[in-house]
């Protein structure tokens, strides 16, 4: 009998002790948090490994530290580190092994980027973002009919997805279409912008996918159907009037229906906002269309004489 009651004393004493580690750090975390608040970087830090130190089973300090490090500091190695804490102290959370991945993308390991999002997916089947960011695992590794299943379930996961909260939406649209358009099936492409913008083009909203209708412009385009992708593109423009991409198939749209003068004003117009550093190869095209353009215009003149 004294046995027994003995070995009940130790459970309890075990289970208070349990209750009380949790206690403490759900306390210290809330003061980390507090701090990150005040904007206490360094005390938020100390407050929550504290936390973390405290309880080893719980996994919201290890996470929160993580996203400090991941979000507001840039620091991956360290995001990675408590991600991973994480994640051995919560594993059937799809949250942590999401923002695993992403960090893993970041870090351009595209394979174990991938193997994360499979991980949040096998978990929450209805991630859409574990789908997409899956989606551009695959991409980068080439993995081409893999990414477009994971777009498409992204898509059918929630066909409204933003990633975070200025976005307009119409990610997974905007890649599965243009992995379409890459394997020059203009048609699909076509489908999947306009279901895109279907889908997320709301009036109402001021943040609107220039994305999309840069894309459709573009799948338009390779379908010869040159005043439609123009309008798109205009309407690209409208949104956004720096958006260089659109600004330059505008022009090329122009040059398609012997609009040289738009066309031309199109190109110089790219030339002057486009970053050498990044768009250098459609600068130095947009140079080569508008002597193209001006070359014919001067053997017309020419025939005329």
């Amino acid at each position: 009998m004294m046995n027994r009651i003995l070995v009940t004393m130790i459970v309890l004493a075990t289970f208070g002790c349990e209750g009380m580690n949790r206690a403490e750090s759900v306390r210290k975390m809330n003061e980390g948090l507090d701090a990150y608040k005040r904007g206490l970087n360094v005390d938020a830090i100390d407050m929550l490994k504290e936390a973390s130190r405290v309880d080893p089973t719980y996994a919201d300090p290890s996470y929160f530290l993580a996203q400090i490090y991941h979000v507001k500091l840039k620091e991956l190695d360290n995001a990675e580190r408590f991600y991973r804490e994480a994640q051995d102290r919560d594993k059937d959370n799809p949250q942590i092994a999401y923002r695993l991945g992403s960090v893993m993308a970041e870090r351009g390991k595209w394979s174990e980027a991938e193997s994360m999002q499979n991980e949040a997916t096998r978990l929450d089947d209805k991630f859409a973002k574990a789908w997409f960011r899956k989606g551009l695992a695959q991409e980068h590794q080439e993995k081409y009919v893999d990414a477009v299943a994971s777009y498409s379930k992204s898509i059918h996961a929630n066909a409204r997805m933003k990633m975070e909260k200025s976005d307009p939406g119409g990610a997974a649209y905007h890649a599965l279409g243009k992995l379409y358009v890459r394997y020059k099936q203009f048609d699909k492409a076509l489908a999947v912008y306009e279901n895109g913008l279907l889908n997320n083009d709301q009036a109402t909203s001021p943040n609107r996918p220039v994305q999309l209708f840069s894309g459709k412009g573009v799948a338009l385009m390779e379908l010869g159907k040159y005043q439609d992708a123009g309008a798109s593109f205009e309407k690209a423009l409208s949104i956004d009037g720096g958006h260089t991409t659109s600004i330059f198939n505008l022009a090329v749209a122009n040059m398609a229906m012997k609009k040289t003068d738009a066309a031309i004003k199109g190109f110089e117009r790219f030339k002057s906002r486009a970053d050498r550093s990044e768009d250098e190869a459609r600068i130095v095209a947009a140079q080569g269309f508008i002597q193209q353009i001006r070359t014919a215009e001067e053997k017309a003149k020419e025939k005329t004489k």
